[in-house]
């Protein structure tokens, strides 16, 4: 008897949004942490699973509430400051998301955002995080970042 691996049918959606903000990539890149969020993005909460440094870093991991009964699980797979981070999480067991964010000098002491997305879903969980992963959703939540960033720096 031949044994097969069982398939979950699952689908991809890659999003991406490019933005500029008045700050350097050091200043920016900094904030990308699960410990400096709080100081930026209102509604930001963690918990803390492993840092050798406390903050961001190779390897860190981290959990948050991503929707009503539903933790991510954070992991942090590549730390370039101050040009590229990336983590993978896992939204239980239907959704893997690999979040990359790029940053390039631009003129006058601003930063080029890269911010992409590729997420990996069940079709359940697809619909479930549609709000998210849509065209407009995604706009949206980047519009939200940009602004929040831009916030942050103003003060």
């Amino acid at each position: 008897m031949e044994r097969k691996p069982r398939w979950i049918k699952a689908e991809r959606i890659d999003r991406e949004a490019v933005f500029e903000i008045k700050a350097g990539p050091e200043r920016i890149f900094s904030l990308l942490c699960p410990v400096r969020e709080y100081e930026w993005i209102p509604d930001w909460s963690c918990e803390m699973v492993y840092s050798k440094s406390g903050t961001a870093e190779r390897d860190a991991v981290f959990m948050t509430r991503m929707m009503p009964g539903r933790k991510a699980l954070w992991y942090c797979v590549t730390y370039e400051p101050p040009r590229l981070i990336e983590y993978v999480f896992a939204i239980g067991l239907g959704g893997i998301v690999r979040m990359s964010i790029r940053l390039d000098a631009a003129a006058a002491g601003s930063t080029r955002v890269t911010w992409a997305m590729r997420f990996t879903m069940t079709r359940l969980m697809a619909r479930l995080a549609s709000k998210v992963t849509s065209p407009a959703g995604y706009d949206a939540m980047m519009e939200a970042r940009r602004r929040q960033l831009e916030a942050h720096f103003a003060t």
